[in-house]
């Protein structure tokens, strides 16, 4: 219910972690200078269905690729999380098979990593070999093809209210509504209904194919399998369930390769060796995205821009992210290099 998920005591929960590394920000302290009185119309105005989403704001950012983020003001945001936190969370989650990995509590890239390590580690042990075969997929233009009409069904079907579905139509025609096709990336709920909108496609995977190792971190599929055949039946009843059922289409980097010859995911590649050890390198591309931050890192620190906390910070990042896997010689190597210890 809209009430219970915009009232006041909801509404100051959602700005308290609207406000983390935001608090200095011009329109957090604008916000906050008349609090109270801010929360108290936002609730009125939602919960009598006058409230009007805003404008949005864009920009670019070019990790880990160049792309458009729309964000809307700081109160719509509040809103948003209050919706997430309340409605979509508690309700979307428990539709949600356990291997669709990204954006949820206790999960994320590192689950998804070691999820598929579990996947090969136990291929191995029941096959006793390294021979065999995975199929990659990926979804082209993922959140620019989402179609309002199609995820305002398959939400309404999975449990949500005639007035949470009110406040779902009032978001998608936000944005995109001349095309009805499209989800801005800088929206939380965005990230929900990405996570929700392949589910129709997960089932399909675990249930009428009942393929066993298969993990999904937003529209990066992996899927395991010892006969590549098979594979190739995947591939097709995929193909087809997001091009009939969700109006998506599959991109060029989906394929089916030899688990000897490594799984790119999550930016590693991961080998499966003859003895059942498990290789994880970075890609050929997040290394030169590595040697490029460095050298950024190198020239900030050289023009005393930022003191040498946030140098650690930054060198202790990249450090919990290659720890677990077999690039730390490279790592220390490249930190070397460019005059780190």
């Amino acid at each position: 219910m809209l009430e219970e998920a915009f009232t006041f005591e909801k509404l100051l929960e959602a700005h308290k972690k609207c406000r983390c590394s935001k608090q200095h920000k011009k329109e957090t302290i604008s916000f906050e200078i008349n609090l109270s009185a801010n929360l108290v119309e936002l609730s009125r105005k939602l919960q009598n269905k006058t409230y009007k989403i805003g404008k949005y704001k864009q920009f670019y950012i070019y990790e880990p690729k160049k792309r458009n983020i729309e964000a809307l003001s700081y109160k719509d945001r509040i809103i948003l999380m209050a919706f997430c936190t309340n409605i979509i969370q508690p309700k979307i989650e428990k539709k949600l098979i356990y291997d669709n990995v990204a954006c949820r509590k206790g999960k994320g890239t590192f689950f998804g990593i070691k999820r598929l390590e579990t996947f090969l580690r136990d291929y191995y042990r029941k096959n006793k070999t390294n021979q065999g075969y995975f199929l990659k997929c990926d979804i082209k233009k993922y959140f620019q093809s989402i179609n309002h009409k199609i995820l305002a069904c398959n939400l309404a079907m999975s449990g949500l209210d005639n007035e949470d579905m009110w406040f779902i139509d009032r978001l998608l025609e936000s944005r995109y509504e001349d095309t009805g096709v499209g989800l801005p990336i800088g929206n939380q709920t965005s990230q929900w209904f990405g996570l929700f909108y392949l589910n129709i496609v997960d089932r399909l995977i675990k249930e009428k194919l009942r393929i066993k190792y298969y993990v999904r971190y937003m529209d990066d599929m992996i899927l395991i399998h010892n006969d590549k055949e098979y594979l190739k039946y995947c591939k097709q009843e995929i193909e087809k369930c997001v091009n009939e059922k969700l109006n998506l289409q599959l991109n060029s980097k989906t394929q089916i390769g030899q688990l000897k010859s490594g799984i790119d995911f999550l930016g590693f590649r991961h080998i499966l060796m003859p003895n059942g050890k498990i290789l994880r390198f970075l890609r050929s591309q997040a290394k030169v995205k590595l040697k490029k931050k460095l050298k950024l890192l190198k020239k900030i620190k050289t023009s005393e821009l930022v003191d040498e906390n946030y140098i650690k910070v930054r060198l202790n990042a990249f450090n919990a992210h290659l720890c677990h896997s077999n690039s730390m010689k490279l790592y220390y190597k490249l930190k070397s290099k460019y005059g780190f210890k």
